[in-house]
C-alpha cells in the first residue's frame, strides 16, 4: 500500500526508484513478470536513439499534449521493474494538471493511473534546482484536485480530508526535480534511446517520506515534462525510453 500511495500522491517520475528500504523488503519478482515490462519497452520505446544538440540551460515550458515514459529499474532487492508515463493534461497559467499510468512488473502489469492538480507549479522550470530554491518553489506550490484509477475501473476522487494531506507531500511533487548538490556541468551521452551532444550531469539528493536518495542525474532542454534523461544510484536506474510534444490525452472523464 505504501508503494501505491506513493505513485498516487507524489508524481515524481522517480519516486519509486527512491524506495530502496522498501524494495529490500520484498521477496524478488519473477524474471517472467519482469520479461512482461521489457516487452512493452521493445514496443513503446523509440525504435532509433533520439539525437539531441546541445541543450539549453532552462527545461522547457510545460504545454498540453506533452509526455514521457521512464523504465525504473531497481538493481538489486526485489528487482522490481516498471513503466511510468507522465503527461501534461492542461496548463492554465500555472494551474497545471498532470496524470501518470505506471505498470509495475511487481502488481502484474496493471495499469495505475493517478491525476493531480496543482496551482504556483514551475510552468517554465529549471533542469535542477538548489535547495533553497526547490523549497522556495515547493513551498508554494499547492494540490488541488487528485483522481485515481485503476485499469479501466472507477474513479476515485480523493475527498478532502485525504487531500488535505496530500498538500502535506507536495515538497516532493516537482515532476522528475532533483535537488542539485554542486554545480551542473555539461557532458556527451551516448544511450540506447537518447544520444545528446551536449546534456547537463549533477549529482542530486531527493527525499520521499524520509527516504533520501543520492546518485546522478542528466537532464536536456529538449525532453518535455521533466527534462529528464537519466537518473541513477547504486540501487536503481530510471531511464527515458520515449517522449512527446503533443497528442497526450486523459483516461479520465471530464
Amino acid at each position: 500500500m505504501k508503494t501505491r500511495i506513493l505513485a498516487f500522491f507524489v508524481p515524481v517520475l522517480f519516486a519509486l526508484a527512491s524506495c530502496t528500504t522498501l524494495m529490500n523488503l520484498m521477496p524478488e519478482v519473477p524474471q517472467h513478470k519482469r520479461q512482461v515490462i521489457y516487452d512493452m519497452v521493445d514496443a513503446m520505446a523509440f525504435p532509433e536513439a533520439r539525437k539531441l544538440g546541445r541543450s539549453k540551460e532552462r527545461r522547457m515550458g510545460l504545454k498540453k499534449g506533452q509526455w514521457i515514459t521512464v523504465l525504473q529499474e531497481a538493481l538489486d532487492g526485489d528487482k522490481n521493474v516498471a513503466l511510468t508515463t507522465t503527461k501534461v493534461i492542461s496548463v492554465d497559467g500555472n494551474t497545471v494538471t498532470l496524470e501518470t499510468e505506471s505498470l509495475s512488473a511487481s502488481n502484474d502489469a496493471r495499469p495505475l493511473h493517478s491525476q493531480v492538480t496543482f496551482e504556483n507549479y514551475p510552468v517554465w522550470g529549471s533542469l535542477s534546482y538548489t535547495r533553497d530554491e526547490y523549497d522556495r518553489i515547493a513551498g508554494q506550490l499547492r494540490i488541488i484536485r487528485v483522481r485515481t484509477r485503476e485499469g479501466d475501473g472507477p474513479v476515485n476522487d480523493m475527498p478532502p480530508e485525504l487531500l488535505a494531506m496530500a498538500r502535506g507531500l507536495t515538497d516532493n511533487a516537482l515532476a522528475g526535480s532533483t535537488v542539485r548538490v554542486g554545480e551542473a556541468e555539461r557532458q556527451a551521452y551516448d544511450g540506447t534511446y537518447i544520444k545528446a551532444r551536449s546534456c547537463f550531469s549533477h549529482s542530486y539528493s531527493v527525499t520521499i517520506s524520509g527516504i533520501t536518495s543520492s546518485g546522478r542525474s542528466l537532464s536536456h532542454s529538449s525532453v518535455p515534462v521533466s527534462g529528464a534523461i537519466l537518473i541513477e544510484d547504486e540501487h536503481t536506474r530510471a531511464t527515458t525510453i520515449a517522449y512527446g510534444y503533443k497528442g497526450a490525452t486523459s483516461v479520465f472523464p471530464p
